[in-house]
């Protein structure tokens, strides 16, 4: 059994890897520095930010097969991400209200061994319900969205605004979960004998 890592600390990553089947696998957080600004396509730079985090835990590691991940909010040809603070979450959730926003998920799969890499991206779609101001004050009061990209967890509270989504439901999750379970067949793994 080949050696599995996830390059993130992210406990939806966590969870997803675990609800397909994958259950013995390390997890290093990527020391990666993201520029958010390395390119304007949010599908090339969501795959071009998974990549560099995965390449970074890739070098502490000659046989393994890495996963990494980035997910963030894309709403009308801009890129948000976690919140500065309170009022910047209360102002992106106001802006969300009653719209549609997409969430890209950039990952990579990295087999050290050999050298291949697997990069491409999930997008889903999330229409929000017009949200009170008074929903908004009392769900930034909980502090949950003030760690999260778009200031929402689609599996958190924030569920209780959604009123459809479309697309790929896990790369909202934060990781296209049917996508990386193929990039790891093609390397060899079956999650389902892990």
């Amino acid at each position: 059994m080949r050696k599995i890592v996830l390059a993130s600390k992210s406990y939806w990553r966590k969870t997803l890897l675990e609800q397909i089947g994958l259950k013995d696998f390390e997890i290093m957080e990527s020391k990666y520095e993201e520029d958010m600004n390395a390119m304007s396509d949010p599908r090339e730079l969501a795959k071009f930010l998974a990549l560099k985090k995965g390449e970074v835990v890739a070098e502490k590691f000659p046989d393994a097969i890495v996963l990494s991940g980035d997910t963030f909010i894309v709403f009308e040809n801009q890129f948000i991400g976690k919140p500065k603070d309170s009022e910047d979450a209360r102002r992106t959730l106001r802006l969300l209200s009653g719209k549609e926003v997409s969430a890209v998920s950039g990952y990579a799969v990295i087999d050290t061994k050999t050298g291949k890499v697997i990069n491409d991206f999930g997008e889903g779609v999330v229409k929000f319900r017009n949200i009170s101001d008074e929903e908004i004050d009392d769900y930034v009061a909980t502090g949950e969205p003030l760690t999260l990209a778009g200031s929402f967890g689609i599996m958190m509270a924030a569920a209780a605004f959604v009123e459809s989504v479309s697309g790929d439901f896990y790369s909202i999750v934060g990781f296209p979960i049917g996508k990386i379970y193929l990039a790891l067949k093609e390397l060899g793994v079956n999650v389902f004998k892990n």
